[in-house]
């Protein structure tokens, strides 16, 4: 049980709010806010991230569309 626990957390919830903490630092948001919304919620919130990014970039005018 406590395995199991310990494996989600290394292979699942600690990746993901890395590479959340990652694509929001990179686009000037809070790394920390981010990384801990990475980890309570695995990969989800890296695609929330990215779509966070899109919408800013586009409101910016740094996207051609």
């Amino acid at each position: 049980m406590l395995i199991d626990i310990i494996c989600t957390l290394l292979f699942l919830c600690i990746p993901s709010a890395l590479i959340t903490a990652y694509i929001a630092h990179m686009n000037d948001r809070s790394l920390w806010r981010w990384m801990a919304f990475g980890f309570c919620v695995p990969y989800i919130a890296a695609v929330v991230a990215m779509i966070v990014t899109y919408f800013d970039q586009k409101r910016s005018g740094e996207l051609d569309e």
